[in-house]
């Protein structure tokens, strides 16, 4: 598997095939391709368009440059090892309320087997704007050469 294969696996998790294909635009039958990340036909490593990319971008509600990164159109960002890790991770405003439910979501959270519950969530976003100012205090200093 590719990169961009695992990634896009991860990202669709537990959505049926034929739904994220259709909301990005594409065949389930492409969409399985890019997801096993060889051609049937040639063999060869797949490598969907710029246009793909931005369609799955959409649907799966995950940064375009990532994507492109991952399919080998961008250099990888040194600074962010793990694609899994959300884009606001690294920004200097601090992630909305809407940004850490979704990812919350598209994490599929679970304790002990069982679901998060509302008050669970809202500790693990409480938990999680703290560690974000946490970080960015490290980052500003390390940029600052105080490390």
């Amino acid at each position: 598997m590719t990169k961009l294969s695992k990634l896009l696996r991860q990202l669709r998790g537990d959505e049926p095939l034929r739904e994220a294909a259709e909301r990005a635009g594409i065949s389930h039958a492409y969409l399985s391709q890019l997801e096993k990340g060889i051609d049937p036909r040639s063999g060869k490593e797949i490598k969907p368009s710029p246009e793909t990319l931005k369609g799955l971008s959409k649907a799966y509600n995950f940064p375009y440059e990532e994507l492109l990164a991952a399919a080998g159109y961008l250099p990888e960002k040194k600074d962010q090892p793990n694609s899994s890790t959300p884009s606001w991770w690294y920004r200097d405003t601090p992630p909305t309320n809407v940004e850490l439910e979704e990812f919350l979501k598209k994490a599929n959270v679970y304790f002990d087997g069982a679901p998060l519950d509302e008050e669970d969530k809202e500790d693990i976003i409480t938990y999680l704007k703290v560690k974000w100012e946490r970080e960015k205090r490290k980052r500003e200093k390390e940029k600052g050469g105080l490390k």
